[in-house]
């Protein structure tokens, strides 16, 4: 059976959507107002908040939430620049065009191991490389282990303790990386 990955990447972009437009719709009818952009807090109820079309403005408030999403932590400059072709964010992973035959994860965190877990599954050769001595490592450590044991059962292969050294992005053969045990 041979995976249909552009009719997978359909259906992640229509649940997205469906799932984007139902919290919206909640939120229109539970009287729930809220804005698209980047805020920072001007004083304890109230955020100043650069809106995503240019604009501007302040909210004051009882109760605020803020949702911030996922942001990729950042390589030191020039290792590897991420072009969302063979360097890819989270982001990214969710819009490849096909599947790699092989993919390497910086950092065992969780949002990093979903996406190496779904490739992994969808036949992707994954290699976690995780700074830490274990995946997630703000997890309980029983937990963290457990956690490890299941994605290694799906194949992943895993080099914790171990850091990026330096990574050249060849267009030929994709991203070549050096990695060494992280005391050096």
């Amino acid at each position: 059976m041979k995976m249909n990955f552009p009719q997978l990447m359909k259906a992640k972009e229509k649940a997205v959507v469906g799932l984007t437009s139902g919290i919206e719709y909640l939120f229109k009818k539970n009287k729930v107002d809220y804005l698209k952009g980047w805020g920072k807090f001007a004083g304890e109820n109230s955020v100043a908040v650069d809106l995503n079309d240019g604009k501007s403005t302040e909210i004051s408030a009882k109760n605020i939430i803020i949702a911030t999403g996922s942001e990729p932590a950042s390589l030191p400059k020039g290792m590897l620049d991420i072009d969302e072709e063979y360097v890819v964010s989270s982001t990214g992973a969710l819009a490849l065009k096909k599947i790699p035959e092989t993919m390497v994860v910086i950092g065992g965190g969780v949002i990093g191991l979903e996406m190496a877990s779904v490739y992994q599954r969808l036949g992707t050769q994954v290699h976690v490389v995780e700074f830490a001595e274990r995946i997630c490592p703000f997890l309980d450590k029983e937990v963290s282990g457990m956690f490890q044991k299941v994605l290694t059962k799906q194949g992943l292969k895993f080099m914790t303790g171990t850091k990026l050294v330096s990574g050249k992005n060849n267009k030929d053969k994709g991203i070549e990386v050096v990695v060494e045990n992280a005391k050096g």
